[in-house]
């Protein structure tokens, strides 16, 4: 069953890149995540100063019956060391509001130390904090660690995958289910699991000014359900008109065969931006 999040196109948005200074304020020591191959997800790889920042913000407003107010954005901040590890450390956040109604709150944040692209095989260790209003999770905390293996690195291309597992926290409500699913004594339901999580990235740069990358992965519930994975895809394609300043493409789409409550196991987002690069 298809649900459709929204799509993002050509937002008459008011693009403020500056506000992303006093985001950036946020802390990044958050140790709760989800398990996303950081490669390439909002700076174009590979990272090669010793400190990086992007930011990509939306704000869209329309006056219907009441004024509907969708607030959206990213963050990244890398700090690279000498071992030539990397620390990532990210932040999503989008909202839209109906008036005084808030019919949509999602975001996580995500912190991972990983080789910075020159190991054959490295660890990479993780962790991230999630959340989404419209399907009814409260919160979702993960941790863990990969296996990370370089497949081949050339000039302008990448193919890296990466084995491992985490332990995942979730607590969920009602909200994101049919009405005619819902228990009379609905009440918050609190799921933890060990998952198997595997992926594969690939990117490429197409041209000077074109940059794309994909990453791919499933996470299987170590239990009598590891038939029944989470499939979850992402792809960028990056578009320089500056030094600082590209255009985005973004396509995600999430397919989970084991969800907690009954809502609609398929969900996918296409969204257009501005980013800018520090």
């Amino acid at each position: 069953m298809i649900h459709y999040t929204k799509i993002n196109c050509l937002r008459n948005a008011f693009i403020l890149p500056c506000s992303f200074l006093l985001t950036f304020l946020i802390p990044l020591s958050v140790l709760h995540a989800q398990v996303l191959n950081l490669d390439r997800e909002v700076t174009a790889d590979s990272l090669k100063k010793k400190y990086s920042f992007a930011g990509t913000f939306f704000l869209s407003s329309d006056k219907q019956k009441n004024n509907l107010l969708d607030v959206s954005g990213n963050l990244e901040f890398n700090r690279i060391f000498k071992n030539k590890y990397v620390l990532i450390s990210l932040f999503r956040s989008d909202a839209v509001f109906n008036g005084d109604q808030m019919i949509q709150n999602e975001g996580m944040c995500h912190l991972r130390y990983r080789d910075n692209d020159h190991r054959k095989l490295s660890t990479e260790i993780f962790a991230q904090y999630q959340w989404n209003g419209a399907w009814g999770m409260i919160f979702r905390n993960l941790y863990g660690s990969n296996l990370r293996v370089k497949i081949f690195e050339k000039e302008h291309r990448d193919l890296y995958g990466g084995i491992g597992g985490f332990y995942e926290i979730e607590r969920w409500d009602w909200r994101g289910v049919k009405s005619e699913l819902i228990p009379l004594e609905a009440k918050n339901i609190a799921r933890e699991m060990w998952r198997m999580n595997t992926y594969l990235k690939a990117s490429a740069k197409l041209s000077k000014n074109i940059d794309v990358s994909a990453t791919s992965y499933l996470q299987f519930p170590m239990n009598d359900q590891f038939f029944l994975p989470r499939w979850y895809m992402e792809t960028n394609l990056f578009i320089n008109a500056t030094g600082n300043l590209s255009f985005v493409l973004h396509w995600d789409h999430l397919r989970d065969l084991n969800r907690v409550v009954p809502i609609d196991d398929f969900f996918y987002t296409f969204s257009m931006g501005i980013q800018l690069t520090l």
